[in-house]
């Protein structure tokens, strides 16, 4: 058991994985046979009823439902088909932890102990299930996400490490209200607002969701990155210029990103175009802190996640290597002395307001 919440946390989920997952959805239905209770202490928190939808082979239920759910909220297939490939290359716990460590230190909010956490997005749970249960002693945790076969993933874990009774696993819309109003101590998201098609409504949730001086944290990428996005502007227009021959996968990595960019940018998109990105939105702080005050959280705080003097020269390379799936692109010498221009332009200071990545600590008022 133990090699196998290890094996979960290595790089990589095998396809036979997978298609046990999908095996399971496709045989479970609407949860026939044995089922095992949902843990007292989960019950209050939800206002749905819950159905099974994924059951280990003794019956016990691992991932649950909500029955009847109207949401037509959607996931693109790196979530679903591609769940295990996105696991490998997001999975991040360490860091995330250190990330929720710096929240608390630098906010000095008070979480209470043995807290009750609706975490949004829950994906795998590496990036937040598995820090909050590091960090929170004695937590209870619901963990939400849209992708069933991610879910399931983070089941595995639990039962592995012979907690699955701290967290309840429930496939649902995170800007829905499943879960009950006032009862939790703590929202969590890691990485989740910019994959909705409506930000404003999974902070409703959250909002709507906590006690009377609970706290939100959510890990959110913010509009620094236009910055990288000049950069690589300039590194393509400097192969123009000496009629350098780019590396193919370089080349198509840096117009990826700049496409990317420039699209979560945009604010005048159509509702069919936010729908069929992956990644929907770069944020400001001043959006943020218009669409907090709106739905009733009284503070808001950022904590950027980097200024250090190489930034934008580690970001391409980190770019580089996750959109190859891991292998090594090494860019000419010449396009990261422009990376490294772009570093030297802008001081320590400026690369904290212009923010690439930031966590959003929000506070409903006691």
């Amino acid at each position: 058991m133990r090699r196998r919440a290890a094996a979960l946390t290595q790089a990589g989920m095998t396809s036979s994985l997978l298609g046990r997952i999908r095996s399971k959805l496709r045989a479970l239905g609407d949860g026939a046979g044995p089922v095992r209770e949902i843990p007292e202490w989960a019950a209050p928190l939800m206002v749905s009823t819950l159905k099974p939808l994924m059951q280990a082979p003794g019956g016990a239920v691992r991932v649950w439902a909500i029955r009847g759910d109207a949401s037509k909220a959607t996931i693109t297939e790196q979530f679903k088909a591609n769940a295990g490939e996105y696991h490998r290359r997001y999975a991040a716990s360490d860091h995330f932890e250190g990330l929720f460590r710096q929240a608390l230190d630098l906010t000095k909010i008070k979480v209470a102990e043995a807290p009750r956490i609706l975490d949004l997005g829950s994906g795998s749970g590496v990036n937040s299930i598995v820090p909050c249960r590091r960090l929170f002693p004695g937590a209870r945790m619901i963990a939400t996400d849209l992708s069933g076969e991610l879910l399931e993933m983070l089941a595995d874990y639990l039962a592995a490490e012979n907690v699955a009774d701290e967290v309840l696993c429930v496939k649902m819309d995170a800007m829905s209200a499943h879960a009950a109003e006032g009862a939790f101590d703590l929202v969590t998201g890691a990485a989740i607002l910019h994959h909705l098609d409506s930000p404003a409504e999974g902070l409703l949730a959250a909002f709507r969701s906590l006690k009377p001086g609970g706290h939100a944290i959510f890990f959110e990428p913010f509009n620094g990155w236009s910055i990288l996005r000049l950069a690589y502007q300039r590194v393509l227009a400097e192969a123009a210029l000496r009629g350098a021959v780019l590396e193919p996968a370089f080349e198509a990595a840096l117009r990826l990103q700049i496409a990317d960019i420039a699209a979560r940018s945009r604010t005048d998109r159509t509702a069919d175009e936010i729908k069929v990105l992956d990644d929907k939105w770069l944020f400001s702080r001043t959006a943020i802190e218009r669409m907090a005050a709106d739905v009733g959280f009284t503070e808001v705080r950022f904590a950027p996640h980097n200024d250090h003097p190489s930034l934008y020269r580690d970001v391409l390379m980190v770019n580089l290597r996750l959109q190859s799936g891991g292998q090594e692109i090494s860019p000419p010498e010449w396009a990261l002395a422009i990376m490294d221009e772009f570093d030297a332009a802008l001081p320590l200071q400026a690369k904290r307001e212009l923010m690439i990545d930031g966590t959003i600590v929000l506070t409903k008022a006691g």
